[in-house]
């Protein structure tokens, strides 16, 4: 006996999606509760959302987007000589727990 696939619409996927977004249940109740499989509705969020940041993007300018990029350079390099620091701690305490 051969499974025939569900097809969903576009309005239904984005109605799962936003039931799931502004409902604070956890996915597998929501899938539950408008009967679709668990991997749907995390497909179709991951869409969503993905579609939402992509949308997003476009409608920045080159300016916004480059201090953005700035801001998130700052970051990284932050975050970078943090761990730097923490590698070199962690290089000298395994020296000193070494001769001992």
């Amino acid at each position: 006996m051969e499974k025939t696939r569900k097809k969903y619409n576009e309005d239904f996927k984005r109605d799962a999606v936003n039931l799931l977004l502004s409902s604070g249940k956890p996915m597998t109740a929501v899938a539950a509760e408008i009967g679709i499989e668990l991997y749907n509705l995390g497909r179709w969020k991951n869409e969503f959302l993905m579609d939402q940041k992509e949308q997003k993007n476009e409608s920045e300018t080159p300016g916004e987007r480059m201090k953005r990029l700035e801001q998130n350079v700052v970051r990284l390099e932050k975050e970078n000589a943090q761990l730097r620091q923490e590698r070199d701690i962690i290089k000298k305490a395994m020296g000193i727990v070494s001769k001992q």
